[in-house]
């Protein structure tokens, strides 16, 4: 089973016991989205290429097709189906063009496949079929993602009702158990964690600060200002008092993009380069990574100036995972 499985989306309400059970595949998905907002349920969509892909007809008669499968899925989801013709010109041009943005939208990667997606159309997992998949292995897979799906959105909501210590582990948890996609969404959330936590309690505000400074030099970095981007992240670990590890991984960092970036033409830059790494191996000399960092510091060494070409080097940190 190929199953890829995304941080949940939007609040999820639980299912209104009144709101009627779909009863077959709809080919028109636009207008199952609109069925679904109106309901508040998640669409289950399948992507088929039947007649062609050697699967997808086994799959809609085995599976889709069951009575159990429909009685299922229909009281969870709105159903619906996007079957990938052969050639263009079994549809009109249009049609070809919808399917083919619909393919791209929800990353199909084979058909046939099942993607889920909350009412506003937004995914949160998908399972590939694979032929030696039986009825029960298709609805366990599907659940499995659709109980993630509910756990991440309680989280969600649970953050909402905390407040302080309680509300920074929240959402320390919710940032481990997420994409790197949902991942870089969850900036209003790392901001909020200095203040929720002014005396570091929880022990993740250093973690936190160095998640923001990463995004804010990020943006310095989109702009090619190398030096702003590196000065982010010392005004954080030298402004404030964090964590060892994570006073490491943000003067690794500096003397990173100082190197990648091109700082290093002059003999100033490349002594002040070394320093960083040098206080990056001081802070916590204890590190696993104190052997990359002792390379990075005698490949910088070994530079000149004018010279500004470094092999890249592994990621000393693991704080932005």
């Amino acid at each position: 089973v190929v199953i890829a499985a995304c941080g949940g989306v939007g609040a999820f309400f639980g299912l209104d016991l009144n709101v009627p059970a779909a009863k077959e595949w709809v080919k028109d998905y636009e207008a199952v989205q609109t069925t679904a907002k109106e309901r508040n349920k998640n669409i289950l969509l399948a992507f088929t290429g039947t007649g062609w892909d050697g699967v997808s007809d086994g799959f809609e008669k085995d599976v889709m097709n069951d009575s159990e499968f429909i009685k299922k899925m229909g009281k969870k989801f709105e159903l619906a189906q996007i079957d990938i013709p052969a050639g263009e010109n079994e549809v009109s041009e249009e049609e070809m063009q919808k399917i083919f943005t619909y393919a791209m939208m929800f990353n199909l990667e084979t058909t046939p496949s099942l993607i889920l997606l909350s009412p506003e159309g937004i995914s949160y997992g998908a399972v590939a079929y694979q032929q030696e998949m039986g009825l029960e292995a298709v609805i366990e897979a599907v659940e499995n993602i659709e109980n993630g799906y509910k756990a991440m959105a309680k989280l969600k909501s649970d953050i909402e009702k905390a407040s302080g210590v309680k509300k920074v582990q929240l959402i320390d948890e919710l940032y481990e158990k997420s994409s790197d996609e949902e991942k870089a969404k969850m900036t209003d959330y790392i901001l909020e964690v200095p203040a929720l936590d002014p005396e570091n309690q929880s022990g993740l505000v250093g973690k936190y600060k160095l998640l923001a400074a990463y995004t804010e030099a990020g943006l310095y970095m989109q702009r090619g200002d190398v030096v702003g981007a590196r000065d982010v992240l010392l005004r954080m670990v030298e402004g404030s008092d964090v964590e060892s590890e994570y006073a490491q991984e943000a003067y690794y960092t500096a003397a990173y993009i100082s190197a990648l970036g091109g700082l290093l033409t002059t003999q100033e830059e490349i002594d002040f380069t070394c320093s960083l790494i040098e206080k990056a191996i001081a802070v916590y000399p204890e590190s696993e990574h104190i052997e990359d960092l002792n390379n990075f510091l005698n490949l910088v060494k070994q530079q000149s100036p004018q010279s500004v070409e470094l092999d890249e080097q592994p990621a000393a940190g693991a704080s932005g995972k």
